[in-house]
């Protein structure tokens, strides 16, 4: 390995301990001056976005292997590197990292500092998790940023922060233990065991022998982590409670960690051996289609709302796995990838600026909001075009995601392809109504008792620098979509290939006809 491949090599380690050591630092300091405080954890939410675009910037128009850049043997604890796979999502983490940061240093808390040094943690673990080659180290790494979660939903959420937290923490502890059991059993099936990366467990595993039970825990854990119905119930309360940083990184980046261990883990045998398990999982991506689409429509203040679509919106990336699970081809999971980096940078566009709602209205209650429009005309131009992005508005990243999967679904029944379709009408529905109900038509009686005693000043340079952030990291690979097709294709390839390998050869795959 020469100079500049060793460089590149450690750059993601690098960038995932510095938001960690950052926060410790903060943490150890408490009584550090809220200048100094400020400037360090700043550092920390901005390196790794300035390294991550390093590290991915060169791979356009290169053939992206299994492992790309790896730190085998380094000195970090785990191995680091990226794929095509991971280098899109650890790229999205660091944008919406840096996001939900700059939305913390100009929030005014109790104990900053910690609080700072908690979000800078959970930061740096779900960098880790897409940015370590070592199966059992993205699991540590996705624990480790759930501790600072539950902690800040705990100490620093809003109404019902308590048993929020705790039914969030229940949920996911159980899950990730669910999916490490299933995971385990995978792994004893694999040439190079417990310490295999990624890319080995892959390249080594024989199908063929894993338990019937291996599959169906991986696929139950890491459908927990990703909100999968009827296992969705933990998000939309957690989402809710938490402070808008956390809500930002969790629902926008973390959350991926289960849709990345469907791909890696589980994607290979559900039109294979164990089959069976397809039928469940279209069933459950359709609810999570459909029945919380439905939710939404019922959802009469502004947080909740949001935070149920987000559950929502994994519909679209579950069906999308399923086609590649079912059919072998690469397009399903393509899509699905692509629409999992849209979906992180307008669901954390969308938190950010309802919180801006919030701090100048005094509610997120939509019956009692209106004509912000006219007292916040920036907020309202932002949030219009983060709702744009977020139902798929030509031009923004989530557009190819979703047309990509409805574009996979095509060799499947009329019914699938109409449910899927009715998404973009359900979502549209309850995300234009939000809006008009928010920043059209007249005050409500109780915004106008709250104007006329503190008038509404516009959004700020820091949450507009933040949200700008986002919605233009969207544009780009909505009018870019090579920037993540070039890095993804080859991957997507490879993962589809290993997938038709295991479906069954005197049979069609199945289909939902």
């Amino acid at each position: 390995m020469d100079s500049l491949d060793f460089l590149h090599a450690n750059l993601a380690a690098v960038a995932v301990y510095t938001p960690i050591l950052a926060g410790l630092v903060l943490l150890a300091g408490r009584r550090l001056p809220a200048g100094f405080a400020s400037g360090f954890a700043f550092a920390g939410f901005v390196l790794p976005l300035l390294l991550g675009v390093w590290l991915v910037a060169p791979w356009p128009g290169q053939k992206i292997a299994y492992q790309q850049l790896t730190s085998s043997g380094s000195p970090w604890g785990f191995d680091f590197g990226l794929n095509g796979l991971s280098a899109p999502l650890f790229l999205m983490t660091a944008v919406v990292g840096l996001a939900a940061g700059i939305k913390a240093l100009v929030q005014e808390v109790e104990r900053r500092n910690t609080y700072l040094g908690l979000l800078l943690f959970m930061f740096g673990g779900t960098l880790g998790t897409f940015g370590t080659t070592s199966v059992l180290g993205a699991y540590f790494f996705h624990e480790f940023a759930l501790i600072p979660t539950f902690l800040l939903t705990l100490f620093w959420g809003g109404a019902g922060r308590r048993p929020a937290a705790m039914q969030m923490a229940i949920y996911l502890t159980v899950g990730a233990m669910v999916s490490l059991a299933g995971l385990l059993l995978v792994l004893g099936a694999a040439k190079t065991g417990y310490t295999s990366t990624w890319s080995e467990l892959l390249n080594t595993i024989d199908l063929r022998v894993v338990p019937a039970a291996a599959v169906g825990l991986t696929l139950f854990g890491f459908g927990v982590l990703a909100s999968l119905f009827p296992f969705h119930s933990w998000a939309a309360p957690g989402y809710t409670a938490a402070p808008t940083p956390a809500s930002m990184l969790h629902a926008g980046a973390l959350k991926k960690f289960g849709l990345y261990g469907i791909i890696l883990v589980t994607l290979n045998t559900l039109g294979g051996a164990h089959g069976a398990l397809a039928d469940w999982f279209l069933a459950a991506a359709l609810a999570n289609v459909v029945l919380v689409g439905l939710i939404c429509l019922a959802q009469r203040d502004l947080k909740e709302l949001l935070s149920w679509s987000s559950v929502a919106h994994m519909g679209p990336i579950f069906l999308g796995l399923w086609v590649t699970g079912v059919t072998g081809r690469p397009d399903g999971v393509a899509a699905a990838l692509f629409l999992m980096v849209a979906h992180g940078l307008s669901c954390a566009a969308l938190f950010l600026l309802a919180n801006g709602v919030r701090a100048r209205a005094g509610t997120y209650r939509l019956d009692e909001l209106g004509g912000l429009a006219k007292q916040a005309p920036v907020l309202a131009a932002l949030f219009v075009a983060a709702t744009m992005a977020s139902i798929g508005l030509p031009g923004f990243g989530n557009f190819w995601g979703e047309i990509g999967v409805f574009l996979a679904l095509r060799d499947q029944s009329l019914w699938l392809q109409a449910a899927v379709a009715s998404t973009v009408v359900i979502s549209a529905v309850y995300a234009l109504r939000a809006v008009a109900a928010t920043f059209y038509g007249e005050p409500t009686a109780a915004l106008q008792q709250r104007l006329a005693v503190a008038p509404v000043a516009d959004l700020g340079w820091a949450e507009r620098v933040a949200a700008l952030l986002l919605l233009g990291a969207s544009l780009l690979i909505g009018f870019q979509p090579g920037l993540v097709t070039s890095q993804t294709q080859d991957y997507c390839k490879d993962i589809a290939k290993n997938v038709a390998e295991t479906l069954p050869a005197a049979a069609p795959a199945p289909s939902a006809r």
